[in-house]
């Protein structure tokens, strides 16, 4: 059928057959990515949850491993992290480095039923063992208590552990790996809450662009109260020494990850070697509002593009920045440039067909008074418009045929205020039922699952409707789907 033949992605990671949904354990050993998933392997819909796997050498062509953890007498396998143990500090490798991976235990029927376990690999992940402790930290006593990210902070030589706390974040420490204490809170009154949990933390040290200095970054999963609706991932910056985090802005300072309805759960790979030097990140390419109606039958979710992620200055303050990996300039393909152009009457800009996958990049310029529409399917619109100096964002999906045949949450329209007027940025990338746009240099990004009823071709439309726009350096690319 139509979804079984035209929605699964060309060049995002997929589930070979079942529900797939957040990224979990991202690790990076011996020029191998690890990506593990949240993973029901016998239904496409949200179950009992394992550790799927896939390894990759470019973040782009996946192989598909065995299912790394299943459910067990303690529960099932929750969200969780991955990191290597250089030097052996847990002391479960003979001197050598492993692999420790950190989840959730959630059993059924009990109070207080989520708990952290630890599993550990020899051999680069093939084969993992379940820490005969488990679980490694027990409940103190919360409803939501899950997703541990774990790293090893090398300025007080101690593993660092975060997990979630119903509407905020637990920090604790540990030594040796296994036993662990509680250091502090986050999160009470800070950023963006909703009537769910926080969910799928994550806590790193960056460089400010172009700066000898560092921030902490730490990132969580909003389950309701995102910035376009449903699901979202938002961020803080600020220190971290150890023990606590500080947020740097105002409590009420919310800072999305992603404006677009399908970007949660973001989870950055550990342990990249220091002379690649980059912070990547993958997210889990849906919403809660509507996952499991999605109108596929046999695997069920993506994850998004990865996305290397910068910490630049901007007149708002430190913001993250997003770029596609530049790992998938391997598939660009079939280039086309176009001159640059002026446009002051109200008409097509410019007007394609694309099949399948593809990648657009440009600048925009427009005056006051001016609207420019965007328009990569028919079921989606990006509208740019400038009035007095202001320069705003409109996005509009529609269900297919302009009514939600599948869930009536999936159609959506909000809009992103872009500040004052300038030249703006744009790096789309199309794949079959999704659209990644990347705007400013990366300081916006709005990710948006499609699924059009035309089939593999589609349209993409830039028309202006008012005043006048300056396209510069557009150039655009078939993307050639990954092989593993």
């Amino acid at each position: 059928m139509l979804a079984e033949k035209y929605y699964r992605p060309l060049v995002h990671f997929t589930p070979p057959f079942g529900w797939l949904n957040d990224p979990n354990g991202l690790v990076y050993k011996d020029g191998e990515y690890h990506l593990f998933y949240q993973y029901h392997p016998t239904d496409s819909v949200w179950g009992p949850m394992h550790w799927g796997h896939a390894v990759s050498r470019d973040l782009l062509a996946w192989t598909h491993l065995p299912i790394a953890l299943a459910p067990d007498a303690l529960g099932v396998c929750f969200s969780g992290t991955a990191m290597v143990d250089k030097g052996d500090k847990s002391g479960m490798f003979d001197g050598k480095d492993g692999l420790l991976a950190y989840y959730t235990i959630t059993a059924d029927n009990v109070p207080f039923n989520q708990s952290q376990g630890l599993a550990y690999s020899q051999d680069n992940g093939r084969h993992w063992t379940k820490y005969a402790g488990n679980p490694v930290v027990a409940n103190p006593g919360f409803e939501d208590f899950r997703d541990p990210k774990v790293f090893w902070h090398e300025k007080t030589q101690a593993w660092i552990m975060l997990t979630t706390v119903g509407q905020q974040i637990a920090i604790y420490r540990s030594a040796d790996a296994k036993t662990w204490l509680f250091s502090s809170f986050f999160g009470e009154e800070h950023g963006a809450h909703d009537e769910r949990a926080w969910e799928c933390p994550d806590l790193f040290e960056i460089s400010i662009e172009g700066s000898k200095k560092t921030r902490w970054v730490l990132i969580v999963g909003v389950q309701r109260g995102a910035y376009s609706g449903g699901s979202g991932t938002q961020y803080f910056v600020g220190q971290f020494d150890g023990e606590q985090f500080i947020n740097e802005n105002t409590p009420d300072t919310v800072l999305w990850l992603d404006y677009g309805r399908d970007f949660y759960a973001t989870q950055t790979w550990s342990d990249i070697p220091a002379a690649d030097g980059r912070r990547i990140g993958i997210s889990w390419m849906s919403n809660w509002l509507y996952a499991n109606q999605v109108p596929t039958q046999s695997w069920r979710s993506a994850m998004s593009m990865p996305q290397e992620l910068a910490l630049k200055v901007t007149p708002d303050g430190l913001r993250l920045c997003h770029a596609f990996i530049r790992e998938l300039e391997a598939l660009c393909q079939h280039q086309v440039t176009a001159a640059d152009k002026t446009q002051a009457t109200p008409g097509a800009v410019f007007n394609f067909d694309w099949s399948e996958a593809h990648r657009l990049q440009f600048s925009l310029e427009l005056k006051d008074n001016s609207t420019l529409v965007l328009q990569p399917m028919n079921e989606l619109e990006f509208t740019f418009t400038v009035q007095k100096g202001q320069l705003t964002l409109r996005c509009q999906r529609h269900g297919q045929i302009g009514v939600a045949e599948f869930d009536e949450h999936f159609p959506h329209d909000f809009t992103v205020a872009l500040g004052a007027n300038r030249p703006l940025s744009a790096d789309l990338l199309l794949d079959r039922s999704s659209a990644e746009l990347l705007l400013d240099s990366g300081r916006y990004a709005i990710t948006n699952l499609v699924f059009p009823k035309e089939g593999p071709t589609q349209q993409c439309v830039a028309a202006l409707r008012s005043g006048e726009v300056i396209i510069r350096d557009l150039h655009r690319h078939d993307l050639a789907k990954v092989t593993a």
